[in-house]
Parts: structure tokens; C-alpha cells; sequence
């Protein structure tokens, strides 16, 4: 039972992560917004903000990567859950 709170606990740490960092990438998205004034022609504006969106193309990927891994952990420890159980079960009867 303690290794399963730890797993909890690890797998709630790493999506308050993700949370943050989400929220680290809006703030980066929201700036690329609000460049315009900082831009004094069109060619300038095109490139910045196809910047903006690259990086923010490999934000998500990152992010789809890493909840993905947390999905794995979710299932390996549901899985786990479900062993002990059956293990437990058997050894009852």
C-alpha cells in the first residue's frame, strides 16, 4: 500500500507539472500576441509570429509526450491495483 501512495503521489506531482508548464507556454503564446508594436513592417511580423507558433507547436508535442508517459504509469499502476487484487482473492480462498 505505501508503494501505491508513493506512485500516486509521483504521478500527482508530475501532472502539476504539467499544469505549470502549460501555463508557462499560454504566457509565451499570449506574448507572441503582443508583439505587434514591436514590429515595424510586414515581413517582420510574419516572422515573428511563425515563430511563436513553431515554438508552440513543439510545447504541445512535449506536452502530448509527457501525458502520455503518465498515462503508461496510470495504467501500469491500475494494472498493479488490479494484480494485488486477484493475488489477494486467491490467496483467500
Amino acid at each position: 500500500m505505501e508503494n501505491l501512495i508513493k506512485d500516486i503521489e509521483a504521478i500527482k506531482y508530475d501532472v502539476q507539472l504539467l499544469i505549470n508548464r502549460a501555463g508557462d507556454y499560454r504566457s509565451d503564446a499570449e506574448r507572441g500576441l503582443h508583439f505587434e508594436e514591436l514590429c515595424d513592417n510586414e515581413d517582420k511580423t510574419i516572422e515573428y509570429l511563425s515563430g511563436y507558433l513553431i515554438d508552440a507547436v513543439h510545447d504541445i508535442d512535449r506536452m502530448r509526450d509527457d501525458m502520455k508517459e503518465i498515462m503508461e504509469h496510470l495504467t501500469n499502476l491500475v494494472d498493479s491495483v488490479e494484480y494485488e487484487s486477484i493475488r489477494q482473492q486467491a490467496v483467500k480462498d
